[in-house]
């Protein structure tokens, strides 16, 4: 720690402060200079000239509703001089400052850049910049839409870390200065030194980090519960300011043998749960002996048609329970999302995308299984209670297992440890790291890239800078060379999938283990001595016109003796399968733009490779570019086309949002289904 980082960790000031928040959210008195000293005086009744009078000063410009407290007032003066690091607690307002910042100087920020570690948070983080900046900035979240309005003065993107990796994103930040860069979720970019898993993504988030913060003029990196983070390598001049200021009271109790785990309309609950396998066989456990909800009937109508009548999420949302986890898909997330806040789910069960992009307000919550560390169960807990000073009510979290109790201690905070910002090579990908992160490597590592560059440059004519601006992985790259041939030069496309999936992409078919016909009632009658499925779903949903519906209708005729929970099994291994699609199998484009921007396959002899990518490709983008933004927003397939087919003659209208609302005056509005329509009516 430097003697100019500015820590407010002291642990008596926060038992004083926790003893505070009991008597206000008790409606016990509270003296006035206490909620001072504790900087807690957002919530005082004190009507004198002079309260009133500090309250106004300190008075949000993007909000007039909300009054700042002195440490967010600190942060954003700290942040007028100078770069800035700020570690809080979840109730702090860490992203409400970075809005702040831009009202306060909109008229000198022209490029903001917001990078999240999520679609969910992206989606989130949209919602409010449209509510607060729409008639000031266009909104960027794709690729697409910075085509589109590529030479506008003012813009807020917003994006995940890949998406920076897109070549339009990368010309446009090469040629302008980024004048305010807000990283968010900075733990995203920690190594853990004791981990074995693949890397490629932190890798590639680290690398975003590296290429960003190069190219900006202000810097708010954001993050929970971090204690210290050096930034050795970069030498980034930043000021650290680090608090556990909590502006929320929770009740937190440990009860081995909680059995109440529904919640009701008076009392909204999350349940969470470190995987959606787990959730499957909580369901089968703990039976849903609820009374139907007032549920919408045309949501219910359109499920059963598109996806199936005997899918659980189905009986779940007729009793006011969400299912909220990854592989939800985004449509039915955010729709979960709106009703949980606002209308008859009171019940949801998550795994943590709680904690990555549900900023929705809940009573209570039920950690039915252990978190991943202490880290995760503190920031799950902050999603709880969220602040309100008008009418302050406390969360209530309720802990069912020893272990889960024994890991719990606000006070542990972690050191955060960015990958980039480390000297040593730490991930089993060490040619990536080296590479993407400008680092030192050994004569190993040196040989396997001198090896592969040469290659690269002799046969393919390619450098390797092309390669790392295309942010291509250093493994796929050397598998798609050693089965150049057997990828390239197939007859069919089912063959050049199959080849992609288990020789390229090998690590990342983890779907696969709910293929297996031993995971099936029918194993016995079907199996004829085989080990997975006879169909293979991931080429069916890349050549279906009709999404998985047509998918689970051939998986429910080629196992005419397939039961309800079969194809419960079946239609959650397929939202698997269309993540599996969207984030790893899309790695091979990148590859083949690379290879066919030398002239190397030719319509004849690669056909079946150069139909199988646009397949790949065309499963989640349009021509115009509109369908991944509209995914994005939470817009299911069947409404996609529609919608894009009518918003591109809105040629006049600037912002996606806006060209929207025009479609509710539209006779297609009637045709969409009750998810489009519930987007574009919240809007």
């Amino acid at each position: 720690m430097s003697s100019d980082d500015l820590l407010f960790l002291d642990s008596s000031i926060q038992e004083i402060r926790n003893e505070l928040l009991y008597d206000i959210y008790n409606e016990k008195p509270v003296n006035n200079a206490f909620l001072s000293f504790a900087d807690l005086d957002i919530y005082s009744k004190d009507s004198s000239f002079f309260n009133r009078m500090g309250k106004a000063i300190r008075l949000s410009l993007l909000d007039d509703r909300i009054t700042l407290t002195n440490e967010q007032e600190e942060c954003l003066n700290l942040l007028s001089k100078e770069n800035l690091f700020i570690s809080a607690p979840t109730s702090f307002g860490k992203t409400f400052i970075a809005l702040e910042y831009i009202a306060r100087n909109k008229d000198m920020i022209n490029n903001v850049v917001f990078v999240v570690p999520t679609i969910a948070l992206m989606n989130e983080l949209r919602k409010k910049c449209f509510l607060y900046f729409k008639d000031t900035y266009i909104l960027i979240t794709s690729d697409s839409e910075l085509e589109q309005y590529y030479s506008y003065t003012k813009k807020i993107i917003i994006v995940v870390p890949e998406r920076i990796s897109a070549q339009l994103f990368q010309k446009y930040l090469n040629e302008r200065n980024i004048d305010f860069l807000i990283y968010d979720e900075i733990y995203k970019l920690n190594i853990d030194k004791n981990s074995n898993k693949n890397n490629s993504r932190l890798i590639k988030m680290n690398y975003i980090y590296k290429y960003l913060i190069e190219r900006s003029k202000k810097v708010l990196l954001l993050g929970p519960f971090i204690k210290n983070v050096s930034f050795s390598r970069s030498k980034m001049k930043i000021q650290k300011f680090i608090t556990n200021l909590n502006l929320v009271y929770n009740d937190i109790e440990f009860d081995e043998n909680f059995d109440s785990y529904y919640g009701s309309s008076e009392d909204k609950r999350f349940i969470y749960f470190d995987s959606p396998d787990n959730i499957v066989k909580f369901l089968r456990k703990i039976p849903l002996e609820l009374p139907d909800v007032d549920f919408d009937t045309k949501i219910i109508e359109w499920i059963s048609e598109n996806i199936h009548p005997n899918w659980y999420y189905v009986s779940c949302l007729k009793k006011g329970i969400g299912i909220h986890h990854g592989k939800t898909p985004v449509f039915l997330r955010k729709y979960i999302e709106a009703e949980y806040a606002h209308g008859n789910i009171h019940t949801m069960l998550c795994t943590s995308t709680l904690i990555e992009g549900v900023n929705t307000p809940t009573n209570s919550l039920v950690v039915y299984d252990k978190p991943r560390g202490v880290f995760e169960l503190n920031n799950l807990i902050g999603r709880v209670g969220r602040l309100n000073v008008e009418n302050p009510q406390s969360g209530k979290i309720y802990i069912t297992s020893k272990e889960t109790w024994e890991l719990y201690d606000p006070n542990e905070w972690i050191e955060l440890n960015i990958l980039y910002e480390e000297e040593e090579i730490l991930t089993k990908d060490k040619e990536d790291e080296s590479l993407y992160l400008d680092k030192k490597s050994n004569t190993e590592i040196d040989n396997n890239i001198s090896d592969l560059t040469e290659i690269l440059s002799n046969k393919y004519n390619i450098q390797y800078s092309d390669i790392i601006e295309a942010g291509i992985e250093f493994k796929i790259l050397q598998r798609f060379i050693d089965n150049y041939d057997s990828i390239t030069l197939q007859a069919k496309e089912w063959n050049v999938i199959y080849n992609i999936k288990y020789k390229l992409l090998k690590e990342d078919n983890n779907y696969l283990r709910h293929l297996k016909i031993a995971e099936y009632s029918f194993e016995n009658s079907e199996s004829n001595n085989k080990e997975y499925l006879s169909i293979d779903p991931v080429y069916l949903l890349l050549i279906s016109n009709d999404g998985m519906k047509s998918v689970i209708k051939e998986f429910t005729t080629t196992f005419p003796t397939c039961t309800t929970t079969d194809i419960n099994l079946f239609i959650d291994t397929l939202f698997k399968i269309d993540e599996y699609i969207k984030f790893k199998l899309t790695k091979i484009v990148a590859v083949y733009e690379l290879f066919d921007n030398k002239n190397l396959f030719n319509p004849t002899d690669n056909r079946a490779f150069i139909q199988s990518i646009n397949m790949i490709k065309n499963y989640s983008n349009s021509s115009d570019g509109y369908e991944r933004i509209l995914t994005d927003l939470g817009f299911p397939k069947e409404d996609i086309l529609k919608v894009c087919n009518q918003i591109i003659s809105f040629e006049e209208i600037n912002g996606t949002e806006h060209k929207l609302k025009q479609l509710q005056q539209k006779k297609i509005f009637e045709d969409l289904s009750p998810f489009g329509k519930k987007i574009i009516e919240e809007i």
